[in-house]
């Protein structure tokens, strides 16, 4: 979808500088009306019939109707200002003289790429020095078309040059001591260059021969030189920025990945330089209202050619606001673009629009994403995990060892064998069932369905939710044990099979139970690292019997015929990519807990098996 540059004035933008340039010029005719010469410009429109402006003003109105562009196209309009040195051909009693002359440009339609047409109405005044006598005083205006080229090179070192030549019709009136002041027709040509100091600002020269009906017959000729300022009028009035930028790929936004997007693409925008040279000092920033504390700088460009487009990332640096979304929204965002043309600074802004899911949306391109569900800060989580530890580590002290058997305190003793992490996790398995956790699998959303198909939209629950319901299918029940547990510094992992995740957890004991095929062991940066691997799945089955399944399930698809079809991804590795992510609401519903005793009492019971 193509997005608007709400700078974006266009003609209508044109039209209104037009209008104070019209009257300002014809009311400078009405004054040197006054100042000059009555009889000089009632002799003007007295030349000018009414038939002659009829016709042109058709053939104009056609020309307009035959490329509608030039109706839409952008208008500039320039005011210049210059001294003039003029020295008449062919009389010999007439030297060079010294005066000024005035135009005003309205360049209206690029016809070829670096040129444009348009239309110049000028006047001036010289006074011609004779050998003899006073000096000859011309008053004179013109009105014709001309042609301006720019031209373009890969460096840019002519982006401030431009070229023009045109041509006129017009009247002057003469007048000297001997003469009387009379009106005849003139016709000219000129050729000339501008160097651009700024947008709106330049020098010019420009050579002109002109050809002036006299009395006696021979014409007064005659080649003239100015050097000068021009004003552009359309940049002073309110020159906008030639930049479009364009949104040409929209990415998915979940408020769970928020942090993500600092680093990675939220969408794609497309910037083209509509300037009429090259720009340089390219900044885009971007924000949006209530999502963003402040404008983020996405991309910078040193350079861009005029007429050159280029894509670049639109990255966003969120907050935290945006994960209290509850349902989808599409949001504004705006594209602030910053540069520099011919040395002035310019700025655009542009609107876009930016679908943002709500925050348990998510999709599979990486399965590492579901890590920022795992939140060891989330509060009923942390609450959950805190009881149970408290209960594991109270164990030693609610029985002395006085009042056991022999038999109790052998099985104790071996109990203590087993490392901390394994019995922690056992524990906190045995309190979910008795807690009345269950697996609840609903097929439109399950991860079976939807992690074969990447582009699937998927709903997560967070551990808080998961707690509240007391249920979920694999990836709710993965990402709430994963979540205790880390949130007593026991690190945990990912496993994915084939239409299947589960967990595994790291044992913290380099020799328990070494040897056995049950356990995984994994190098990683040279380090051996020993994972239980537990299905989440059966918490009414137990947590040996979860240990036994998960390490089946493993062995199965790892040593599959077409290569390995299972992946195990630390938990603390993949935030390194997706940070966690908590939810403020998280601690409104305290989960009610099972007895402590009760917890110890099946933890024991599974680890004796």
């Amino acid at each position: 979808m193509r997005n608007e540059d709400i700078t974006r004035r266009g003609s209508r933008k044109d039209a209104k500088i037009a209008k104070p340039c019209f009257v300002f010029y014809f009311a400078s005719l009405r004054l040197g009306a006054r100042f000059f010469s009555r009889k000089f410009f009632l002799s003007l429109f007295s030349f000018v019939s009414p038939r002659l402006c009829v016709q042109s003003f058709r053939v104009i109105l056609f020309l307009l109707l035959a490329n509608s562009n030039l109706l839409f196209a952008e208008s500039e309009f320039s005011f210049s200002l210059a001294p003039v040195i003029e020295a008449p051909l062919g009389i010999e009693q007439f030297t060079s003289g010294m005066g000024a002359a005035a135009s005003l440009d309205w360049a209206f339609w690029q016809f070829a790429k670096n040129f444009d047409l348009g239309f110049r109405a000028g006047g001036g005044f010289t006074s011609v020095t004779a050998q003899i006598g006073d000096p000859l005083t011309l008053i004179e205006g013109r009105l014709g078309p001309f042609v301006r080229w720019q031209p373009r090179v890969k460096s840019g070192a002519l982006d401030r040059w431009a070229f023009n030549a045109g041509m006129g019709a017009g009247v002057y009136s003469y007048s000297r001591s001997d003469y009387n002041s009379e009106t005849k027709a003139l016709f000219s040509f000129n050729m000339g260059g501008e160097f651009r100091l700024l947008p709106y600002l330049s020098l010019f020269a420009e050579g002109t021969y002109t050809h002036r009906v006299f009395d006696p017959p021979q014409p007064l000729s005659s080649v003239g030189m100015a050097l000068g300022v021009r004003l552009n009028l359309s940049e002073i009035m309110g020159g906008r920025a030639r930049v479009q930028v364009e949104k040409t790929e929209q990415y998915r936004v979940f408020p769970v990945s928020y942090a993500w997007y600092e680093h990675n693409p939220i969408a794609k925008v497309k910037i083209t330089n509509e300037e009429p040279n090259d720009i340089t000092d390219v900044t885009l920033s971007f924000f949006m209202d209530s999502y963003m504390s402040q404008p983020w700088t996405f991309a910078t460009l040193p350079r861009l050619s005029q007429g050159e487009s280029v894509e670049v990332p639109l990255t966003a640096l969120f907050n935290d606001v945006m994960i209290n979304l509850l349902e989808n929204v599409n949001a504004a965002g705006i594209i602030q673009t910053q540069y520099r043309s011919l040395g002035a600074k310019k700025e655009s802004v542009s609107v876009v629009q930016m679908p943002i899911f709500h925050r348990n949306a998510f999709s599979w391109e990486d399965d590492r994403r579901a890590a920022a569900f795992v939140s060891p800060r989330d509060f009923s989580a942390l609450f959950f995990a805190r009881y149970v530890a408290g209960a594991v580590g109270s164990e030693h002290r609610t029985e002395s060892s006085q009042t056991m058997s022999s038999e109790q305190l052998s099985v104790n003793r071996g109990l203590q064998n087993v490392p901390a992490n394994v019995r922690y996790a056992a524990a906190m398995f045995e309190a979910l069932r008795l807690y009345g956790m269950s697996y609840v699998v609903v097929p439109a959303t399950s991860y079976k369905n939807l992690s074969a198909n990447e582009a699937a939209l998927d709903s997560v629950s967070y551990p808080y939710q998961a707690l509240y319901y007391r249920g979920g299918d694999c990836t709710y029940l993965s990402i709430l044990f994963c979540s205790l547990l880390e949130a007593i510094k026991i690190e945990t992992a990912f496993i994915t099979i084939p239409g299947h995740l589960y967990i595994a957890f790291e044992v913290g004991d380099s020799n328990w139970q070494k040897g056995n095929a049950d356990i995984i062991e994994i190098e990683t940066d040279g380090a051996l690292k020993r994972w239980l691997p537990v299905e989440i799945t059966v918490p009414d089955q137990g947590f040996t019997r979860a240990w036994r399944i998960g390490a089946r399930e493993w062995r199965a698809n790892v040593t599959a015929a077409e290569g390995s079809a299972a992946a195990l991804y630390p938990i603390r590795e993949a935030w390194k990519l997706y940070p966690p992510v908590t939810i403020p609401a998280s601690g409104d519903h305290p989960p009610e807990m099972p007895d402590r005793f009760e917890i110890i009492k099946a933890m024991e019971a599974e680890l004796r098996k």
